[in-house]
C-alpha cells in the first residue's frame, strides 16, 4: 500500500511541477514569436513526468543505465529487432481489419512510392522519439522502480493502466485574450480531464492499456529496454503507413470493433494484444 501512495505522490507531483513549470518556459519562447500555451504546458508536463519518474526509480534503485534496462551490448540489433516486431504487430492487425472489411486499402495512395518512404521516414523518426522518452517513463522507472517496492503483477497493471490514462490528458486552447499567470497551467489541468467522460473513448484506453502489458512484458521478460522502444517506434509507424493507405469504412457490420476517433484501435486491437501478451508470456516460460 505504502508502495503505491509513493507512486501516486510521484505521478501526480510530476504533472503539478509540469503545469507549473509551463510559465517561465512560455515567458522564454514568446520573445521569440507567438506559441500556443496549451502546447507548452504539454510539453513541460511530458519533461517532468521524466524528470520525475527517473528520481522515483533513482530513489529506490540508484540512477543506472543497466538498471533501466538500457544495454550497449548489440543495442543496434535489440533495436531493429524490436522495430520488426513492432510493424509485424501492427500488420497482423490491420489484416484483421482488411479482412472483415472494416479498413479497405486505397491503391492510388498505396502506389504513392515517394509519399510512403516520406511517411515512412517521419513516422521512424517520430517514434523513436516517443519511444525513447515514453519507454524511459513508463517501461524504464515507472515498472522498473515499483516492480521493485510490490508484487511485480501488480505493477505491471498499475503502470499499465497510468501509462493509458496519460494519453488522454489533452490541454485546451485557451481563449485569445485569456491572460496568462504563473498558475494558468494549474487551472487549466480539470478541464484536460474533459476526454474522460467520453464513454466512446474508452475502448481505445483499453487497447492502449494492453499496450502498456506487452510492452512491460517485453521488459520484464528480457530485461532489454532498446527492445522496447523499437517495438513502440516500429507501432507508431506501422500505424501512420495504415493511416496513410487505408480508408474506414463506417458502415461495415464489424465497425464497432474499432474506436470511432482512431479506428485502428478498439476491441479488435485490444483482442489481439491481449493474444500477443499470453503468447509472449508462455513463449518465454517454456524458454
Amino acid at each position: 500500500m505504502r508502495a503505491l501512495l509513493v507512486f501516486s505522490a510521484a505521478f501526480i507531483s510530476a504533472i503539478l511541477f509540469g503545469a507549473l513549470l509551463a510559465f517561465p518556459v512560455y515567458e522564454i519562447f514568446s520573445s521569440f514569436g507567438e506559441v500556443p500555451f496549451r502546447k507548452i504546458v504539454s510539453r513541460t508536463t511530458l519533461l517532468s513526468g521524466l524528470l520525475f519518474s527517473l528520481l522515483y526509480f533513482a530513489h529506490y534503485n540508484g540512477l543506472s543505465l543497466h538498471r533501466l534496462g538500457i544495454r550497449s551490448h548489440r543495442a543496434h540489433i535489440r533495436l531493429i529487432q524490436g522495430l520488426a516486431a513492432g510493424f509485424i504487430i501492427v500488420a497482423i492487425i490491420e489484416a484483421n481489419l482488411l479482412a472483415l472489411g472494416i479498413h479497405d486499402l486505397n491503391a492510388e495512395r498505396l502506389l504513392s512510392l515517394e509519399r510512403l518512404s516520406l511517411l515512412l521516414l517521419g513516422g521512424l523518426l517520430t517514434g523513436l522519439l516517443v519511444g525513447i522518452v515514453e519507454e524511459l517513463i513508463f517501461r524504464g522507472a515507472l515498472l522498473g522502480g515499483l516492480s521493485r517496492q510490490t508484487n511485480t503483477a501488480l505493477a505491471l497493471v498499475v503502470v499499465s493502466l497510468v501509462y493509458a490514462a496519460v494519453h488522454y490528458l489533452k490541454f485546451r486552447d485557451l481563449p485569445v485574450d485569456a491572460a496568462i499567470h504563473w498558475y494558468t497551467g494549474l487551472t487549466m489541468l480539470p478541464a484536460a480531464l474533459f476526454q474522460f467522460a467520453d464513454p466512446a473513448r474508452y475502448d481505445a484506453m483499453l487497447t492502449l492499456f494492453f499496450l502498456g502489458l506487452l510492452l512491460g512484458l517485453v521488459r520484464l521478460l528480457t530485461g532489454n529496454l532498446i527492445l522496447c522502444i523499437g517495438i513502440h517506434a516500429g507501432l507508431v509507424a506501422g500505424e501512420k503507413l495504415v493511416q496513410h493507405v487505408t480508408d474506414f469504412m463506417p458502415y461495415s457490420p464489424y465497425a464497432h470493433l474499432v474506436n470511432r476517433y482512431d479506428p485502428f484501435s478498439g476491441d479488435l486491437a485490444s483482442v489481439c494484444l491481449l493474444l500477443f501478451c499470453v503468447s509472449l508470456y508462455f513463449l518465454c516460460r517454456r524458454r
